[in-house]
């Protein structure tokens, strides 16, 4: 680990941290505090090291690279260059007054990339939560408020059988901006509670859709199944239901998610081997939560799966959602998340952004660091930005998620200070990531 790159975080302030490929850009490091300033009458190094992408001697412990020699400027570093290839780049800053005496660099840390993720925006979120709605623990409302709190940017409540609570949820906060976007959700769990689908913010309930005419759906679904052939292993009436399941999620606007096929539950794994693979060979579903709130086990087996699945040449959209069943105590809460990479936090552009690739997952055990699942390129740009974005972003969070617990309880005080604060970690991603006042 490269404990340097770490402490960089509270020394220095890095404008913009990310950067077009190929495009000039100005970058400009800041000292936090009057210990960290560069001095104005001294010449500094900065290099420009290309994290992975380079043409050059490695037996060679004398590398150069390019760089460019500058005098601050009230104390902050303000330099130009041209990034080549979509990257990770180490700043290496040296006073030239030190050179000689080998003292240890000050290393900064930008991202280049290439335009189409350079045009999205980086959002954490969480597409699965309970609440005492149905088996989890505090109220729809107290659910938002501590998400806030921990530095989502969005999520849904997606409560066993019904939609309501996360009607419930929208409708506290209505009347008040918030910083998170809360979204409808339930998990649909038709014709008897043996299938579990996350509809991640459809407009209407698929459980309600099924329970106000039992008796007509079903003879529908069982008709289509005594039509269809499925493979060895994958039982027929059971597709249907979930194809049934998934049509209508659609239908409603909704994201269509597998939830924890890996559970153990009565006896066996939540969904079996066949079935598995024969949804997302027929593209039943929307997106796979990978990381799903689940012990090690459960979500080792899952990233095989998946794995297997992209062996296979099979395009799997991924999210990471916690199933949390209670924020405070945890349980499950934090364990899965997402980052979606979207131009907004609309309903419309997050499931673009998971259906065409733009999304990892990430599964936090208890006292574990990060593991980040996705394309090799995805992965790389969602590490960097948590180490190098999201603690400074969750940081700014907490305020928030305090102030919307209160006006919850019924604190009008706390509403007029949340509108004052709404707009401030979008205002801070404009700026820290792409130097946008």
């Amino acid at each position: 680990m490269n404990y340097n790159k770490y402490r960089s975080l509270s020394n220095y302030r890095v404008i913009p941290r990310l950067v077009r490929v190929g495009v000039e850009q100005t970058v400009t490091v800041y000292p936090l505090g009057v210990s960290k300033r560069f001095d104005d009458e001294t010449e500094y190094t900065v290099s420009f090291v290309p994290m992975e992408i380079y043409d050059a001697d490695r037996f060679s412990l004398a590398t150069e690279w390019d760089s460019v020699t500058v005098k601050p400027i009230d104390g902050a570093l303000r330099f130009s260059y041209v990034f080549e290839e979509e990257q990770e780049w180490t700043i290496s800053i040296t006073a030239q007054t030190d050179q000689e005496k080998k003292v240890k660099p000050i290393e900064v840390h930008i991202y280049s990339l290439e335009e189409d993720l350079y045009s999205l925006n980086p959002y954490m979120g969480d597409l699965h939560v309970h609440s005492c709605r149905s088996d989890g623990q505090e109220d729809p409302a107290i659910v938002a408020a501590n998400y806030r709190k921990e530095g989502y940017d969005f999520f849904a409540l997606t409560d066993h059988h019904k939609r309501l609570p996360s009607d419930d949820m929208i409708r506290t906060y209505a009347e008040v901006p918030l910083g998170i976007k809360l979204f409808h959700g339930e998990e649909v769990h038709v014709p008897n509670g043996w299938i579990h689908i996350v509809n991640f913010g459809g407009a209407y309930s698929v459980n309600d859709l099924y329970h106000n005419d039992p008796e007509t759906i079903t003879a529908k679904v069982e008709a289509e199944a005594a039509q269809m052939q499925t493979p060895k292993g994958v039982n027929t009436l059971e597709f249907a239901w979930r194809k049934w399941c998934t049509e209508q999620i659609r239908q409603s606007g909704g994201l269509s998610i597998v939830a924890h096929p890996h559970w153990h539950w009565l006896q066996t794994y939540h969904m079996s081997s066949a079935m598995l693979d024969y949804v997302f060979e027929t593209g039943t579903y929307d997106a796979f939560e990978l990381a799903g709130g689940l012990p090690t086990h459960y979500d080792n087996l899952q990233v095989a799966f998946y794995d297997e699945q992209r062996a296979k040449g099979r395009v799997i959209p991924i999210v990471g959602s916690s199933d949390s069943h209670g924020t405070d105590p945890a349980v499950f809460f934090g364990l899965g998340k997402t980052i979606v990479f979207s131009k907004d936090l609309e309903l419309s552009s997050i499931c673009d952004a998971v259906k065409n690739g733009y999304s990892v997952a990430i599964e936090q055990q208890k006292n574990e660091s990060e593991r980040v699942y996705g394309t090799y390129r995805m992965v790389k740009y969602a590490r960097f930005l948590l180490d190098q974005y999201f603690p400074a972003h969750n940081e700014l969070c907490v305020e928030e998620g305090i102030l919307m617990r209160e006006y919850a309880l019924g604190d009008a005080a706390a509403g007029v200070r949340l509108g004052e604060l709404a707009t401030r970690t979008e205002q801070h991603m404009r700026k820290i990531l792409r130097a946008e006042e």
